[in-house]
Parts: structure tokens; sequence; C-alpha cells
């Protein structure tokens, strides 16, 4: 089963494609500048239907996509305030590496820090990093992981529990059939390492000019072997 999580940001959304075949965990992370019906895949999400865009996307990089929950960055900045944020309104994350965030310009350092909601927005939103990366689908799935862990028991009684939660603050066509095989296979996962891949695939797209960047052409016939190696 495919089940494509959107972290909506507009033009500047992120693309979460889990799949789970056999057992087995994946996880491929789609860039919102990846070229699409002479168009980007950020730019069209803000103009099509959400059905609609999911057969363009089945057929950008010929998968099969029905499935989908979307999350809005504004809700997900509000469910830090209601449940992560500390008594001095910040709360305390791990920095992995280097960056200028493009969003206040703020430099981040590799460490613990406390981060308010305003620095926050600024660390998850979408950029490609100073060394060529796109390391901030990292930063914004350990934000969510985040919350996952201070919000949701890993039973699959919460899952059918949370169900009604989950179809009331986020878009999305999952039944509860669809919730439970997900929930199942991740917590068969456990502690296991979940294969993931980033598109544009490392060496497949040039970059224009000087930081901040900006993805100025793709190899998708690359992009697409390592797809179909991953799922197929």
């Amino acid at each position: 089963m495919n089940v494509l999580f959107i972290f909506d940001d507009r033009e500047k959304s992120s693309f979460f494609l889990y799949n789970l075949k056999k057992g087995t965990n994946q996880l491929i992370r789609f860039s919102p500048e990846l070229p699409s019906a002479k168009s980007t895949l950020g730019s069209l999400y803000t103009q099509l239907p959400i059905d609609q865009f999911l057969i363009l996307f089945s057929r950008t990089f010929s998968l099969d996509v029905r499935k989908y929950l979307v999350l809005t960055k504004r809700n997900s900045l509000k469910a830090v305030a209601e449940a992560g944020l500390d008594n001095d309104g910040k709360i305390l994350i791990t920095v992995q590496k280097e960056f200028m965030a493009l969003k206040k310009r703020q430099q981040f350092t590799p460490g613990k820090h406390r981060l308010s909601l305003e620095e926050l927005d600024a660390y998850i939103s979408y950029q490609i990093d100073e060394d060529g990366r796109i390391d901030v689908f990292e930063r914004q799935e350990d934000i969510i992981r985040l919350m996952k862990q201070k919000t949701v028991r890993p039973r699959l009684t919460s899952i059918t529990q949370n169900y009604g939660t989950v179809k009331e603050f986020s878009g999305n066509n999952l039944s509860l059939k669809d919730m439970v095989k997900m929930g199942t296979g991740y917590l068969a996962k456990g502690s296991a390492h979940m294969d993931k891949l980033n598109v544009p695939v490392a060496g497949s797209y040039q970059l224009s000019g000087n930081f901040p960047y900006a993805i100025s052409s793709v190899d998708m016939e690359k992009n697409k072997a390592q797809l179909e190696q991953m799922i197929f």
C-alpha cells in the first residue's frame, strides 16, 4: 500500500511516500521543485484538486498512489504549541548539522537548542542547504516524530481510538482499515531501520547560481530508475 503524506506549505510543500510491501517499510521524500507536466510538484499541488494531483503524481513517477494524508505546517506548529512547548514557550530539539535557515536568515549549529515556534518554523521550512543537500526532510520528520512520541502511544488500540481525530484534523481518504495496516507495519518495524530515498537523488539535479539555491534541472530517468529499484 502506498500512502502520500503531504506536509502542506503551499508551493513549498514536501511529499513523503510511505510504502508498505510485504512488511517492509519504505519512505521516499519528494521535493516540491521536481518537474511535472511543464510545472513543478509544489505549484501543481496548489492548483489541482487532490484526486487529480494524485493521478498526476502517479503518472510522473510511474507509481500507483491513491491514498493520502495532508498535514499543514500551520497545524503542525499548532500541535507543537499545544503538546510540545515547555514553560518558557520553547521546545528542545537536536540540530544535526550547521546550516543557514533562509526564513529569518538564522544560523543553526549542531547540538541541542531550545527554539521558539517562530524559530521552529524557519527550521522546518523547505530549502536546499548551502551544501546542496535537501536535509530539510530530516528536520521535518524529526518534528513530526517528536509530536507523535508526545501524543500517540505505539499500540493498535490507540489507532482505532484516535481515528476520528485524524479524520477531523487532517485532509485524508484513509479508512480505519488503512490506518490499522499502516500502524501494524509501524509496530512490526520496531527499532529497525526504515529504507529512505530522497527524490531527486544525489547527482541527478543541478542547482542555479549561489545560495539560496533553486533546482534548475533534474535527470528524471535516473530518479525513476532509483524508484523502481526501491519499490518493485
